[in-house]
């Protein structure tokens, strides 16, 4: 994993790891202006406002908080060899965060042992 710092790779990684998209919703950051070369995009800008109709990012910073404490209050470090296993883990729990009590069943499920 790495940062991306340029228009060009934004769209490149975008491109490598989106099969279909109805739509990109963003925040104003420069690195998303070339976005709607792929797909219809929209974003706000959050120095002057947070929603603008239907457009928000809300989701993805309630993910990212959910993860941030999620980081501090169970592994206390996480080494950037190991950080897309984390990042698996609390996507799978983030997207089925409506299911308790049964995550454990659907872990069950899909492992192959």
């Amino acid at each position: 994993m790495r940062e991306i710092e340029s228009l060009e790779e934004v769209r490149r990684v975008v491109a490598e790891n989106v099969d279909y998209v109805k739509s990109f919703y963003t925040d104003g950051h420069k690195l998303y202006r070339r976005m709607h070369e792929l797909a219809p995009h929209q974003y706000v800008v959050h120095q002057k406002q947070w929603v603008a109709g239907d457009v928000h990012v809300s989701f993805v910073e309630n993910a990212w908080s959910l993860f941030k404490r999620g980081l501090v209050g169970m592994y206390h470090h996480v080494s950037t060899k190991y950080l897309q296993e984390y990042l698996d883990e609390f996507a799978f729990r983030y997207s089925h965060r409506y299911e308790k009590g049964k995550l454990l069943d659907l872990v069950l499920a899909s492992s192959s042992y």
